[in-house]
């Protein structure tokens, strides 16, 4: 009995001096819980960081996500409903700007339709308050407001807006959406040191940088305005089909208003935004249709006009611009 509880005080003894030896003992888990510390921080910054770069990337293709939804669904035709609209593509002479390209433009967005009829610059018409001349010569007399009152005397018909551009400044903007696309139809080689024009394409589908599709435009050495006008309407549809391209998507917002800040519009921002959206539209689900006025060709004191046929530019009006809108 005695050796029992010689035996049992033994182990007790030996159990508290194992249990002096466990808390007396130096703490070996501080150390490594005050390194944790730190790369928990630095665990949490990077999960915040990450976190709110995925929020920034999320945000940026919403931004780009909501635009290209706008322009799909927002109805265009409450922007800017049925119209016409006067371009010009302005060639800037040593001291004055003569509206080379002028086309009217009819906007149908309930229909889905554009009509553009092209006039050539040598058109002879009546310039109020200058007389008869030619119609690309009241650019130069009187800017845009005198172009469009000529346009509309000569046509007999409303058109509310105008742009205009000066075709240099479109190169850069070509370039941006990685040039233009279409079919060059024949060689064309011409120097102009006076005008700074070198005009030197191959035949055959190409891919046209800003420089090149500009001298596309430019070249009127091949028989006269309406082959020029001909490929100027071959370049607008080859031009819209590149701005909507996908891969044009991201940049869509900038490239519209980079477009836009080349022009001189009398278009105020609610309908800048309607024609983009009725363009856009039009171009992707609709129909563009092209014309051209013709004439005789004239000589008055050795200066070649371009006498238009009456009849002709009643049945080109009645077609493809309306009588009235």
């Amino acid at each position: 009995m005695r050796n029992r509880k010689n035996q049992e005080r033994a182990f007790i003894m030996e159990e508290n001096e194992l249990i002096k030896k466990i808390y007396s003992a130096p703490v070996r888990n501080e150390r490594p819980k005050k390194r944790r510390l730190p790369l928990i921080i630095l665990g949490l910054v990077f999960l915040v960081l990450f976190s709110g770069l995925i929020g920034f990337g999320l945000a940026l293709f919403s931004r780009f996500l909501v635009f290209e939804t706008l322009l799909t669904i927002l109805p265009g035709e409450k922007l800017l409903a049925e119209t016409n609209i006067l371009i010009l593509g302005l060639d800037q002479g040593e001291r004055i700007h003569r509206s080379d390209s002028i086309v009217v433009v009819h906007l149908d967005p309930k229909n889905n339709t554009a009509n553009i009829v092209s006039i050539p610059r040598d058109t002879m018409v009546d310039i109020p308050g200058r007389g008869l001349d030619k119609i690309n010569h009241a650019y130069a007399f009187g800017g845009p407001d005198l172009s469009k009152a000529s346009v509309e005397k000569f046509l007999n018909i409303k058109i509310p807006y105008y742009l205009s551009v000066e075709t240099d400044k479109l190169a850069q903007l070509i370039d941006d959406i990685g040039g233009v696309t279409l079919y060059v139809e024949k060689r064309m080689y011409y120097i102009d040191n006076a005008q700074n024009l070198f005009v030197d394409l191959k035949p055959g589908l190409q891919t046209l940088s800003g420089r090149d599709a500009l001298s596309y435009l430019r070249y009127r050495y091949d028989g006269g305005d309406l082959n020029r006008i001909l490929r100027q309407q071959k370049f607008m549809r080859a031009l819209a089909g590149q701005m909507i391209k996908k891969n044009n998507f991201v940049q869509s917002p900038r490239l519209f208003l980079k477009l836009f800040s080349l022009l001189d519009t009398n278009l105020n921002t609610r309908e800048i935004l309607g024609l983009a959206i009725n363009m856009r539209k039009i171009v992707e689900f609709g129909q563009i249709h092209t014309a051209s006025l013709t004439g005789s060709d004239i000589m008055l004191n050795g200066i070649y006009y371009l006498k238009p046929d009456q009849e002709t530019v009643k049945k080109t009006v009645a077609e493809y611009l309306k009588d009235s809108i």
